[in-house]
């Protein structure tokens, strides 16, 4: 198990919608898509694929694994270069994917599921139905097994033959809150051993505590890559200080040291401040020392750090992001307005 650094350059893609007219019953027009996507992921990294809804991610996905043929670009990974996944079946064994929403369905057991795919995948199983927790469900018929079930053999199928690349398209869905911890530790062990993971979820919270790197995606192109800390220091989202006391009201004194963002005061106050050149150590210490002269003292100061909501806002410039869906707008060679269907 694992690889390599893994290297996607300029990976792009158009849908094809159909346009039918009496002259040409097949017609189709270019759509939306994804466009000219680069990132480069060393190996053994947590990597959370993040935007809204239609912003490109499930098709960006597709691409890497080969379901959809890619209209440019090319992958690298563990010194092998790939230009047509979809054709190439060497390289397709270096990649599991889990994707969104599997219909597992009928009287067939999940050990026999993974038996089959496992011959057309020239790879053994393994401990894998014991590895995802089915080891007391692998005879159970398909019917007989709920959502959370069906997402375990979902992930034991891209798992097959110990893949260096492993896509995760929604993994969490449908896991109860023990199974959802369980495949994060799972997660941190495949990365450990060496096995790259892309991660694409809405369930930020559950994401954000296993990612060490994040791609963040607005309108099927690449808005911020790069390590947690380095995307926040980005976006200036690194610039904010949060600061407790049970006694005063500081909040002219605060003011004098950053821009006082929020702040609240009852029994105790609580204040976020924020300043373009960040809090040294140096600043906090003359902060704290002007606040116990006044007879104020802070019983807590610490750095806070913006999660991957506040991220994916502050990079795409949108307040509500979990639910818009932006309108399905495309000029061809036009960077903007490039979206997933």
């Amino acid at each position: 198990m694992g690889g390599g650094q893994l290297q996607v350059d300029g990976l792009s893609y158009r849908h094809r919608i159909a346009t039918p007219r009496l002259s040409n019953p097949w017609a189709t027009r270019l759509g939306p898509g994804v466009h000219n996507i680069s990132f480069s992921l060393p190996s053994g990294s947590i990597v959370g694929l993040v935007g809204p809804n239609g912003a490109g991610k499930t098709t960006l996905l597709h691409l890497m694994c080969g379901l959809r043929p890619a209209d440019s670009g090319r992958m690298r990974f563990d010194d092998n270069e790939w230009k047509d996944l979809k054709n190439e079946h060497a390289a397709r064994k270096n990649i599991g994917f889990m994707p969104d929403n599997v219909r597992w369905q009928g009287t067939s057991t999940p050990a026999k599921i993974l038996h089959r795919l496992s011959l057309m995948r020239e790879a053994k199983v393994g401990g894998l139905i014991e590895l995802v927790g089915l080891k007391s469900r692998s005879k159970e018929t398909l019917d007989s097994l709920s959502a959370g079930m069906r997402q375990r053999l979902s992930l034991a199928a891209a798992m097959i033959g110990s893949p260096g690349i492993l896509l995760l398209d929604e993994p969490f869905t449908g896991l109860d809150p023990v199974a959802q911890k369980a495949l994060q530790k799972l997660l941190l062990q495949l990365s450990e051993r060496g096995t790259t993971i892309i991660v694409s979820s809405h369930l930020l919270l559950e994401l954000e505590a296993i990612v060490d790197r994040v791609v963040l995606l607005h309108q099927g192109q690449v808005i911020i890559d790069g390590e947690l800390d380095v995307v926040r220091k980005k976006l200036g989202l690194d610039r904010r200080l949060l600061i407790e006391g049970s006694k005063g009201d500081p909040n002219e004194l605060l003011s004098k040291f950053g821009d006082l963002i929020e702040y609240s005061s009852g029994d105790g106050w609580s204040a976020t401040l924020e300043r373009d050149d960040g809090w040294s150590i140096k600043m906090r210490e003359e902060l704290v020392r002007r606040l116990h002269e006044a007879g104020m003292t802070p019983f807590r100061i610490e750095a806070r750090l913006a999660d991957l909501a506040e991220m994916l806002s502050a990079a795409t410039g949108e307040d509500d992001i979990s639910l818009t869906v932006a309108e399905a707008v495309m000029v061809p060679l036009q960077r903007k307005g490039v979206e997933e269907e």
